[in-house]
């Protein structure tokens, strides 16, 4: 399905079979592995219950969406100040292409997150928001 074998994996193994009701253990095993590192047993139940309400039929939509859609060659013409960040245990993106994004998008900035995975926002909630706001001040001044 796309050039990355992690992606493929998880299509292949999980979201392609998936049914309704969407299982509470998959969500669970699908959001803990873009963590890269654990995070509060609360946060983690919390963040378990929109996906829930998601149907079947639009997980596997949405995925390959993200997977199948191309829009490389439209990156270029991106003019708004952008923050590209990753977090280099992440296992959906690999590290290539956050290059890919910087060497394509005009003035674009990588944050790297060092031990943490696919979610940053949702593992270290305050240095993200920290470096978003750090971020947008600077494109504002």
């Amino acid at each position: 399905m796309a050039n990355n074998p992690a992606v493929d994996e998880i299509w292949d193994s999980t979201i392609s079979k998936l049914k309704d009701p969407v299982d509470l253990n998959l969500v669970r095993e699908f959001q803990e592995a873009t963590f890269g590192q654990p995070v509060p047993e609360a946060q983690a139940e919390a963040l378990l219950e929109e996906p829930l309400k998601i149907p079947a039929r639009v997980w596997k939509a949405v995925f390959k969406g993200m997977v199948m859609d191309d829009h490389s060659n439209e990156l270029h013409k991106i003019k708004a100040p952008t923050l590209i960040v990753w977090g280099n245990q992440d296992d959906l993106t690999p590290r290539s292409e956050q290059e890919a994004l910087i060497n394509a998008i005009p003035g674009a900035r990588l944050v790297v997150y060092e031990g943490i995975g696919h979610s940053p926002h949702w593992q270290i909630p305050e240095r993200f928001a920290s470096d978003l706001v750090k971020f947008i001040k600077s494109v504002i001044e």
